[in-house]
Parts: C-alpha cells; sequence; structure tokens
C-alpha cells in the first residue's frame, strides 16, 4: 500500500447568527451562538476564529459574489460594504481570504408560542451555509431543526429547543464530504489496529472507518470500500480500532474514511411473552418494542432507552420504557451483549383507546420495575445488524388494581437494528 491520505484542519471563520426578519431575544442569540462554537470546537477538525457580525439569508449569495470578484480581481471593495445590518471592512474582507472556509449561520425559521393554554413550544430551524475561499463557492448547507416545550415559561422552552441544536449540527457538519476525515493504519497490535489521528482531530470511541482501496483513475476518484473498522480507545495523536470485516489484510498504509453517523442505533423488535407463575389467568402473549442505543462515545457499554408494549389477547395493553446500559463483546461481525435497566409502566394506551387521557383524573403512572436480557447480532451491512435476545421483565404495580396489578415474564425474540 502506499501512503494514505491524512486529513489536517482546517481554518474556518464563523460569523454570528443571521436572523432578521425573526423577533429572537437577545439573549437566545448569544446562546445559539455560543452552541454553535461549542460545536465546531468539540469537531476538533478546525482552527476557529469567530466574526461579530451577523448576515440575512439574503446576504449569502451576495457575500459569495463579492468574495469571488475580490478573489479574481473584478470588485473593487470600498472602505466599508454594508450586508443588511453589518458592515464589513476591507481589512476584515483581507482576514476572511485567509481563512479556508467560511461559515455563516441563519435562523430561516423562529416560532415560540403558548399552545392550547397548556404549555410553551418553540420550533428553530437553522441552516449553516459554508463558503470555500479558494474557490467562492457554496461548498455544503447544514440544516437544523430543533424544537422544545415547557409548561413553566417561553425561556425554558427557547432553552431546551436551543439544547437540540449541537447533536444534529454536529453530524449535519460531518456529512459534507470536504470535512470527513481521512486516515490511514499505522500498523497492528495484537489483533488490534492503530490509527493516525486521535483526540486531537475530534475523534471519538464508537466512531466508524470505511476501508477503502484505490485512489483516482485519469483524475477520477476510484475508490472501492472493501472493510469497517471500529473505534474502540482514542488517543492524543492515535486512536486503537478493531476491524469488524475486511476483503483485505488490514495493514499499515490502509487508507480509511470516516462514516458520518448520528451516534444512535434504532432497534425494532418482537417478543414471545410468557408469564411467570402464579398469572396463570394471564394467557401467553407477545411484547414489540423500539430500543435506542448512544453508540457515539462509547465503545463498550452502551447507554440505551426502550419503549414496549405488552399485547394481550384482551384490553389489557401495558405500556413500559426502560432506561439502562448493555455491555457488548464484538467478534469480527458477530456482537454479544447483556442488559439492564430500570422500568416504569402506563396504562396510558388504555386510556387513549378508551378517549380518557388528559380528560379524567385516573393515574397513567401505574409501575415501577426492571428489566434485564442478553442478544446475539449479526453485521448484515455496514449500516444494518440483525438480532435474537432473551428478555426478562418484572414490574411492580403501585395501584390496588386487580387489571393493573405486578406483572412479569420471560422472553425470547428477534429483531433489527439501525446504525443511524
Amino acid at each position: 500500500f502506499g501512503q494514505a491520505e491524512v486529513s489536517e484542519k482546517k481554518e474556518i471563520a464563523i460569523f454570528q447568527l443571521g436572523y432578521s426578519g425573526w423577533a429572537i431575544p437577545l439573549e437566545t442569540l448569544s446562546t445559539i451562538d455560543i452552541e454553535i462554537q461549542r460545536v465546531f470546537l468539540d469537531l476538533g477538525r478546525f482552527s476557529i476564529f469567530g466574526m461579530e457580525k451577523r448576515f440575512a439569508t439574503r446576504d449569502v449569495d451576495e457575500f459569495i459574489r463579492i468574495l469571488k470578484g475580490i478573489k479574481e480581481r473584478t470588485f473593487e471593495l470600498p472602505e466599508k460594504y454594508q450586508f443588511y445590518e453589518s458592515f464589513l471592512t476591507e481589512a476584515e474582507f483581507e482576514r476572511l481570504i485567509g481563512a479556508f472556509i467560511i461559515a455563516v449561520p441563519v435562523v430561516t425559521s423562529f416560532d415560540s408560542q403558548f399552545v392550547n393554554g397548556k404549555e410553551w413550544q418553540t420550533n428553530i430551524k437553522t441552516n449553516v451555509s459554508f463558503i470555500d475561499v479558494a474557490s467562492g463557492k457554496l461548498m455544503g448547507i447544514a440544516n437544523v431543526e430543533s424544537s422544545g416545550t415547557s409548561r413553566e415559561t417561553q425561556y425554558k422552552s427557547i432553552q431546551s429547543a436551543i439544547d437540540g441544536i449541537p447533536m444534529t449540527l454536529q453530524y449535519e457538519i460531518r456529512k459534507i464530504p470536504e470535512f470527513q476525515i481521512s486516515t490511514g493504519v499505522l500498523g497492528t497490535v495484537g489483533g488490534e489496529i492503530k490509527i493516525q489521528l486521535g483526540s486531537n482531530m475530534g475523534i471519538k470511541p464508537g466512531d466508524e472507518y470505511k476501508v477503502v482501496v484505490g485512489g483516482s483513475y485519469e483524475g477520477f476518484k476510484d475508490e472501492r470500500e472493501v472493510g469497517l473498522i471500529l473505534i474502540k480507545e482514542v488517543g492524543p495523536e492515535v486512536s486503537t480500532g478493531i476491524i469488524r470485516y475486511s476483503s483485505i489484510k488490514v495493514d499499515k498504509g490502509v487508507q480509511l474514511r470516516e462514516i458520518p453517523r448520528l451516534g444512535v442505533n434504532m432497534d425494532v423488535y418482537a417478543h414471545s411473552y410468557t408469564y411467570l407463575e402464579g398469572q396463570a389467568n394471564k394467557a401467553s402473549s407477545f411484547l414489540i418494542g423500539a430500543r435506542f442505543e448512544l453508540t457515539r462515545g462509547v465503545y463498550d457499554v452502551h447507554p440505551y432507552l426502550a419503549v414496549q408494549v405488552l399485547a394481550d389477547l384482551g384490553k389489557w395493553l401495558p405500556l413500559s420504557a426502560v432506561a439502562g446500559a448493555q455491555y457488548c463483546i464484538y467478534a469480527r461481525r458477530l456482537e454479544f451483549g447483556i442488559r439492564g435497566g430500570l422500568a416504569a409502566g402506563s396504562n396510558a394506551l388504555i386510556q387513549i383507546l378508551n378517549e380518557e387521557f388528559n380528560s379524567t383524573d385516573d393515574p397513567w403512572f401505574t409501575h415501577v420495575g426492571v428489566s434485564a436480557g442478553a442478544y446475539l447480532s449479526y453485521l448484515v451491512t455496514r449500516d444494518l445488524k440483525v438480532f435474537a435476545e432473551v428478555q426478562a421483565d418484572y414490574l411492580f404495580g403501585i395501584l390496588t388494581d386487580e387489571i393493573f396489578g405486578s406483572y412479569g415474564g420471560y422472553q425470547i425474540g428477534a429483531g433489527v437494528s439501525f446504525k443511524l
């Protein structure tokens, strides 16, 4: 293998959030500005300097036009040039031209209001445009939509919406090809591989990299994906990974490229459910559920949240939620794990079906309990797994109600996991 391509930090100038046409509180603007800057810092792959200017949406195209004119010497910049409410001086333009990339975040929609006399709801849509200074062209746009609610104050609903920006924005930025990390294999130690770059470029445990072969042919990219690497540990400048699969020997000089992911697995599953002894009045049933596992920033211990419905033959449809963690062991495409968590139950489905939810004083929080299980999965493609699992739940009824008393059972089932 030849020398692998290795990414370097890119210089980026970040403007403050543009908001023309929207009545946004100033403290909200400052908070979003800070969150956006923090996203770029956390990504680790940028050298950042900030611009204390705000653009409107319509200014972006004009800014690109002028930037091209300056580069091509077809536009003579005055001492100051106005973009909506902001002025850029000749010195500021020269500073921007020295950067590799310019990021211009703009609010495209802001709605915050008190809904149905119950709660504040806030919805924010933000676009971040990335401009390549060298060519004066638009590299890409990161679109972020976030929402938040609060029964207390409008400010809390706005803050809740702002809290949803970082994770989505990170993912949208990492999806832009020019910002994805390329690196190479340094060597192998005890079956694990050492990879150039680490926390200095924002690599995290749980990140995945594709193994690629080929290069360019007649000036065109000619690469094929032949394997998958999972990052296990991250050092300052070197990371350690394991091979999930590869059709070539992964050795020194092999090229790796980042696979951008949101960092969550979504599992959909169905279980055959058998009640424990002492509950003979309840027939065997089945359980369906969805589970969301955090995968970015973790390697062998994944926090998870699951929502399940026990579908009985009668009208008894207990809904439960489980929050816990699972421990994973990897063996190429195979993955084995155990999990456990705390559960809470509700009769909300019955109330909804009977059109009683929010219209009666009947309690909807009905159970507390525990859940534990084990699974074996197989990685079919880089983005999809299938799995079989066993599980046991027991929920203690907190109401003096025969229908919603304590219940529990053991289960066996299967499902599909989508890597998001």
